[in-house]
């Protein structure tokens, strides 16, 4: 058996960065520290700040005044930062920079008079938080590329459009939007904007890479069922790869589901932590 291990694994920068900056809340931050929904999308790397000490929670109706309170990394409505301000918590905000970034440019774009085209997961809470902080309604397009046609027709039209994506958006999807509003005749009038997350495409880049050669027998993907970029990793796997295994948990695979002559190709989500996929390599060695 032969397990190649994709050179992009484990956290990204971004979710590196929010990990650690929840690790220091607990030293140099009154406690106790309450993390306001998961800091990122894998099980696993929140189970570790529980052990820790931290509070898993969902509503701010469940902090307590004066405490400590880590947002998670794909950003924070702006509703929801005023009512952690008006109790007046220690708030550690781990919102991701590119993430930042793209609430930027969004406003910045909406100022111009752009009508905002904003490429995924409407119940996403990059997407929730991104949405809040503009002053009117973007159209939102998720990955149903059926839905498309049908809001590009409801669309203003004499505004000037500017497209957008969610950092974890499936690079095929956008490329497929992408000539969508070229065959549409719309891509005079729309500015395209770039904002898929860099690391999120070297993954999905290189996993293609693997699988375009032939060799590869089995793809295990290892990250959260509920994670974006995870699931970009797993369209691509799908529709490229002989087999496909997708599990969350190391401790979920068996090593005889493998023949001894395949060649397996272990990739991760971004947020999946780097002790995970080692753990998995060594239950199926």
């Amino acid at each position: 058996m032969k397990i190649l291990i994709a050179k992009h694994i484990g956290f990204c920068p971004g979710v590196k960065r929010a990990y650690n900056m929840a690790l220091q809340a607990f030293d140099t931050n009154p406690q106790p520290v309450y993390l306001l929904g998961e800091l990122v999308h894998n099980h696993q790397a929140v189970k570790m700040l529980v052990e820790r000490g931290a509070f898993l929670v969902d509503e701010v109706d469940n902090i307590p005044n004066k405490a400590t309170v880590v947002t998670r990394s794909h950003g924070l409505e702006r509703e929801t930062r005023k009512k952690l301000l008006g109790k007046g918590v220690n708030i550690v905000d781990t919102t991701c920079p590119r993430v930042q970034k793209v609430q930027v440019l969004a406003c910045e774009l909406e100022k111009k008079g752009y009508t905002i085209i904003i490429l995924g997961d409407s119940n996403h809470a990059e997407i929730k938080a991104l949405v809040s902080e503009l002053n009117t309604k973007p159209c939102v397009l998720g990955k149903d590329s059926l839905e498309w046609d049908k809001k590009l027709y409801m669309l203003p039209k004499s505004q000037p459009l500017a497209v957008i994506e969610q950092t974890t958006f499936p690079q095929q999807q956008y490329q497929d939007f992408c000539r969508l509003l070229e065959e549409k005749g719309l891509s005079e009038r729309c500015q395209i904007y770039n904002t898929l997350c860099p690391e999120t495409e070297y993954r999905q880049n290189e996993l293609f890479s693997h699988l375009q050669t032939g060799k590869i027998d089995v793809v295990i993907i290892l990250g959260g069922k509920h994670s974006s970029n995870t699931r970009g990793l797993y369209l691509i796997a799908k529709q490229n790869a002989p087999r496909t295994i997708w599990i969350e948990d190391p401790n979920e695979i068996r090593k005889s589901w493998f023949q001894s002559d395949q060649t397996i190709l272990v990739v991760s989500g971004a947020s999946t932590p780097d002790h995970a996929v080692k753990e998995l390599v060594n239950k199926i060695q």
